[in-house]
């Protein structure tokens, strides 16, 4: 289920509570404010017979009600096992268009997944940090993708930092 709208106390109590209204059980989300805006995407169990039509008429009047544009699909629950790296990402530069999508590519041509993205503007002069977590398939090399990585932001006049991530252990 994704959510976006103008940003607002109570958005996030008012979807929660309409998903448990339908026996809903949020197994996974992540919400963010840009600009004013605010989405929220949640995974979210609900009990065996319970379509995404079912889901999408219990939240439309709460999403009308907040002013929310809300999209319901149902998702394979095994589509998020990965037994593939984590790496962190970030890249640092002076701002101009083209660096997302420079980035992005050059982790694409090496099969690499992005999961996580965050973009902004710091200081003055502004200088642009993109933020990414990443996979990296089991089959290849983190050494080598970083390498081929920070030889593309080299290209561009950006700083690059390729780390990989600590498991996540409670």
């Amino acid at each position: 289920m994704t959510a976006i709208g103008a940003d607002r106390p109570g958005i996030v109590a008012a979807l929660s509570a309409a998903l448990l209204d339908i026996g809903g059980n949020l197994e996974d989300g992540r919400a963010a404010l840009l600009r004013g805006s605010f989405a929220i995407t949640l995974a979210v169990a609900v009990p065996d017979g319970v379509e995404p039509e079912a889901v999408s008429a219990r939240l439309a009047p709460v999403a009308d009600a907040l002013g929310l544009g809300i999209s319901v699909q149902k998702a394979d629950p095994k589509g998020a096992e990965s037994t593939a790296r984590r790496c962190i990402v970030q890249i640092y530069g002076a701002d101009r268009p083209g660096i997302v999508a420079t980035m992005a590519a050059a982790l694409a041509d090496n099969e690499v997944n992005i999961l996580d993205l965050s973009a902004r503007l710091v200081g003055d002069p502004p200088i642009y940090v993109l933020g990414m977590e990443v996979e990296i398939p089991d089959d290849r090399e983190p050494a080598s993708i970083a390498a081929a990585v920070r030889q593309v932001a080299t290209d561009h006049g950006l700083d690059v930092s390729f780390e990989l991530e600590e498991s996540e252990a409670l």
